[in-house]
């Protein structure tokens, strides 16, 4: 526990008061993005969380930040935005210049701005090695870029991309050598956008992204060029943990709200909640999301002291996904027929639960890191 968890707490709680889960959800159903949450989050001060001082943020840890997510989520009130803003933090705090640092942290923290991601690319998926985006350096230093990226969360609506791209071919001998992150302004010539129609209820857009003939600025790239690989890692151990916080935090969303129904729905004079049927898978999932809430703060708390996470990050992603899909099934199931009905608002976390099987990695591959890192099981991808 840390010095702000307790402020964590009562701004959540305030938040809660001055939004609720209806307006979150009309904005889901309008794929719009939900601006009184997010001036929310900007006029408590959660944004600046886990910022440094120094750089206009208000100090604390990732640990708070995943608290603020888990909290808010268990009343349904998404933000899923705020993934990319804050793993894209991480790498500019440890790679990235100072002069970088001090021009495109602060802004994140104010909401003035906010970063997007940019990885996936539809040849590639999981296989970041694979990636054709090229940023070709030029004479005077500048980089060419070009592709295209797929699933960016809000690329049009940020300022900044922290996008992943290639200085040198693929090496099948090293793969990890030539992969680069760079900093990229959204509003560059060159640069379009097609948003994408997701099936899903979201309060934001995803887009497919071209980059053609792109000329970045030689500050541009973050770390140094070539060796981007484990730079990038920092924003994907801290995206697992936070998208996990979000996945515990909805889980028990529609827990509440199917052992709320299942106490007064009673077809055939009983409630439906004293049969085993219901009671059983019920608890298996109340288990499992303690379990990976539990592994979640652990492992914030060792990302906090600077130790490795990507085994404990990559566990947490499995056990959140995965206690989340029980809990929205169960869901379902204990809504019956009305868990299609949109005005019970059940429906949305179950496709959510689904997707975050695979979102934003597979669960297969991860345990498929698992067995190698954990396990010394021989590599598989």
């Amino acid at each position: 526990m840390s010095d702000t968890t307790d402020a964590v707490r009562e701004i959540c709680a305030a938040i809660t008061k001055r939004v609720d889960r209806a307006y979150v959800a009309e904005c889901g159903l309008k794929n719009a993005f939900p601006q009184k949450l997010w001036d929310l989050w900007v006029d408590t001060g959660l944004l600046a969380m886990g910022l440094p001082e120094e750089y206009g943020g208000a100090g604390g840890s990732l640990h708070d930040i995943v608290l603020a997510l888990d909290l808010l989520h268990r009343e349904a009130l998404l933000l899923p935005v705020a993934v990319p803003n804050f793993m894209s933090r991480e790498p500019l705090l440890r790679h990235a210049s100072e002069a970088q640092k001090r021009r495109y942290l602060p802004p994140t923290a104010t909401g003035e701005e906010f970063f997007s991601f940019g990885i996936t690319e539809p040849d590639s998926g999981t296989n970041t090695f694979k990636i054709k985006t090229t940023a070709i350096r030029q004479p005077d230093g500048t980089y060419l870029l070009n592709g295209q990226k797929t699933f960016q969360t809000a690329f049009v609506e940020s300022a900044h991309c922290l996008l992943v791209a290639r200085t040198s071919p693929l090496d099948a001998a090293n793969r990890k050598h030539g992969i680069s992150l760079f900093i990229v302004d959204t509003k560059l010539p060159g640069i379009s956008a097609t948003p994408m129609n997701i099936g899903m209820y979201l309060p934001e857009k995803n887009y497919q992204t071209y980059f053609d003939n792109v000329v970045l600025p030689a500050d541009a790239l973050v770390g140094e060029e070539g060796r981007g690989l484990n730079i990038l890692f920092d924003s994907l151990n801290s995206e697992r943990l936070l998208v996990a916080a979000m996945n515990v935090g909805q889980a028990d969303y529609v827990l509440k709200r199917a052992a709320d129904y299942a106490k007064i729905r009673a077809p055939f004079d009983t409630p439906i909640g004293a049969y085993q049927s219901i009671q059983h898978p019920m608890a298996r999932a109340k288990t499992y999301v303690e379990s990976a809430r539990t592994m979640l703060y652990v492992a914030c708390e060792k990302h906090d002291r600077g130790d490795p996470v990507g085994l404990e990050a990559n566990m947490v992603k499995i056990l959140s996904s995965e206690a989340f899909k029980m809990a929205a099934e169960i869901a379902m199931t204990t809504f019956g027929g009305a868990g299609v009905d949109a005005s019970q608002d059940i429906l949305p976390f179950y496709i959510a639960a689904q997707n975050n099987t695979v979102a934003p990695v597979n669960n297969q591959i991860v345990l498929s890191y698992i067995a190698e890192k954990a396990l010394g099981l021989p590599k598989s991808y």
